[in-house]
């Protein structure tokens, strides 16, 4: 498989590390029905709790609508509200009762809220981190330890708005019957490419995006890549004559199969659009965009699955919404390396072992990797950390010429929630430096070794990340 970029984005970036192989989404929250609490014999005043505040900070007469409501409202009400996309509601006394002992349970574990990335400060401080502080959790639990009372009710308390991407663009996929055709490395799979026109009458920078899968039983990663349909490539033909050419093998199909970006001998301006199951909306840092050309056109990649028999025959028609601005102080870029799924074109590909419990793969990248344009240093914005179905924990540092420095902690990885992660403040990598990443997977349920490959039952340990100079 050929490796080719446009040089003005990066002419180093491998082709298959873009690719990205997402398993099913699942809707969680923090609990089942089998957890849920009796509500008989609630308390509606407060009661005293054997805890001296002026040491924990948890006040001694703790009640729901004093102190626990308004931390659920912040924290969990986004999701876990009327219609919201959780299964149950925490915005009412009856319900945040019900399911109090398997939310802080949930909580402690730090699988809810949603947060994969250790952010206590001791690698990496991120934006709009939704990890709790301690002292929320203690609150929590201590109102469950008194007897969960009520208090008295308010109508203060406000559920956070439904974030919106206001003023985006939205691009729509055909109405698609994806079907099975990835072979080894991709058993169960189907990766299809879309030509979208945004209808640009001038450059425009991408400051934030969406995806809303139509069919999330299937759809389970969205690559967006910018393409200049008058390139011309080395075969003397276009960008736009190379994806028609391949659109027309498939005339009774909308589309083309691309397992490489937007298929072999395309060449894309990078891979701003990476959407992954629980991602929601990616809204950049205010001044930072990636460009899009006046006369690029898009090409939506569909990765779509179908392990599960009953998908099979399922149709699917996609929005990816894209919001653009005229002008930005900052021009990014995306790279998502994964020296893993790299390896496939080595001849030898790097495979995991089955049976182990904890089996690490690590990789190193020098920094020099991540630049071009004569560069010295570059800003890591963001970070976005991914794995398929043995992945378990993935750790990021930068070893300088000082030391090492943690870039992102995952200790429990979930598929489920895949999110890009915005530094606080960017942090800056130079020439010299080197990237390091290792990947923690579980493959006892294994019988064979394990493949890297762009299929759910193969293997990535990809590291994205955005970047500007």
């Amino acid at each position: 498989m050929k490796t080719r970029m446009n040089p003005r984005v990066i002419d180093r970036l491998s082709l298959v590390s873009r690719m990205l192989g997402i398993t099913t989404f699942i809707a969680t929250g923090c609990g089942d029905d089998d957890q849920a609490m009796d509500d008989d014999g609630a308390s509606t005043t407060g009661t005293s709790v054997e805890t001296d505040a002026s040491t924990t900070g948890i006040p001694e007469e703790i009640t729901y609508w004093d102190h626990v409501a308004p931390l659920m409202y912040e924290h969990c009400a986004t999701c876990h509200r009327e219609g919201g996309v959780a299964p149950f509601n925490l915005t009412t006394y009856h319900d945040a009762r019900i399911w109090a002992t398997p939310s802080i349970a949930a909580m402690n574990a730090r699988t809810m809220p949603p947060w994969l990335l250790t952010s206590d400060g001791s690698c990496g401080t991120f934006a709009d981190a939704s990890w709790l502080d301690d002292s929320v959790i203690d609150t929590i639990s201590a109102w469950a330890a008194a007897g969960m009372p009520e208090g008295t009710p308010r109508n203060d308390l406000q559920v956070p708005p439904v974030p919106t991407l206001d003023g985006a663009l939205t691009l729509s996929t055909p109405y698609f019957f994806p079907e099975i055709a990835g072979g080894d490395l991709a058993e169960f799979d189907e990766y299809r490419c879309f030509l979208l026109d945004p209808g640009l009458e001038a450059d425009a920078f991408l400051t934030g995006y969406n995806v809303i899968p139509g069919n999330e039983a299937v759809v389970h990663h969205v690559l967006g890549m910018p393409v200049d349909p008058n390139h011309v490539l080395e075969d003397g033909r276009t960008n736009l004559e190379a994806m028609l050419a391949y659109d027309a093998e498939s005339p009774d199909r909308e589309g083309w199969p691309c397992f490489g970006a937007a298929g072999d001998d395309v060449e894309v301006q990078g891979v701003p659009v990476a959407w992954a199951p629980g991602q929601g909306i990616v809204d950049y840092p205010t001044g930072v965009g990636v460009r899009i050309g006046r006369d690029d056109l898009i090409v939506i990649q569909m990765h779509y699955n179908m392990a599960d028999p009953a998908t099979i025959g399922q149709s699917d028609q996609s929005d990816v919404q894209l919001r653009l601005e005229p002008s930005v102080t900052r021009e990014a870029y995306s790279m998502l390396p994964d020296p893993l799924l790299d390896s496939l074109g080595s001849g030898t590909p790097h495979v995991l072992e089955p049976g182990q419990e904890a089996l690490e793969y690590t990789w190193q990248l020098p920094v020099e990797y991540l630049m071009f344009g004569g560069t010295s240093s570059v800003d890591v914005i963001a970070v976005f950390p991914h794995m398929h179905e043995y992945g378990r924990k993935m750790t990021a540092s930068v070893t300088r010429a000082t030391g090492a420095e943690c870039m992102a902690d995952l200790p429990r990885w979930d598929f489920a929630w895949q999110l890009h992660y915005f530094y606080e403040t960017p942090m800056r990598v130079s020439a010299g430096d080197v990237l390091n990443v290792t990947c923690t997977f579980d493959t006892r349920s294994a019988t064979e070794p394990v493949l890297p490959g762009w299929g759910t039952r193969n293997e990535m340990c990809l590291f994205g990340l955005l970047l500007a100079p």
